[in-house]
């Protein structure tokens, strides 16, 4: 009878310890989607410090591309909403936002160019980038920008 005694406690804690682990994996799988999710709805396009915290955290939850993607098209977003009007202000706060956009769209270009063979689109991504760039050419960095975007141009024969 002690024999039996003893083997029901031995299965009671492996169970026991069985469904710590699924309760511990379930928690990590949890607080990583909601991790991932918080992430994909942030504007990542002039945000150095998260991006450099995903780097060094390794944990990004996008894939290299997707990455350099989204980063393109939140710099994209970014320049169509706070957009200048052609009377207005002009809000010199918002230039920072013009070296990051030339940065996103770079590496995209570069991605398309190098690691997919594809010319064609990356010259769409750039003839798309180049006219949202253009209604902030108050910014003491426009024409520095536009004269990289137009050596990469032509460097990449696009």
């Amino acid at each position: 009878m002690f024999y039996n005694v003893s083997m029901d406690y031995k299965k009671l804690c492996f169970i026991l310890i069985g469904i710590l682990v699924l309760l511990l994996a379930a928690y990590g799988v949890y607080s990583y989607k909601v991790t991932q999710a918080n992430i994909e709805e942030q504007n990542i396009c002039a945000d150095d410090e998260l991006i450099a915290r995903l780097i060094v955290q390794n944990t990004n939850p996008f894939s290299k591309f997707k990455f350099i993607k989204k980063r393109n098209t939140d710099c994209k977003v970014l320049l169509i909403t706070n957009k200048p009007e052609p009377q207005g202000e002009h809000n010199i706060e918002f230039c920072p936002v013009l070296d990051a956009s030339t940065n996103s769209v770079s590496m995209l270009i570069y991605t398309y160019v190098h690691d997919m063979y594809d010319r064609e689109t990356a010259s769409k991504e750039l003839k798309k980038m180049v006219p949202l760039m253009t209604p902030y050419d108050y910014c003491p960095q426009y024409f520095n920008n536009m004269i990289t975007l137009v050596k990469m141009k032509k460097r990449l024969g696009l």
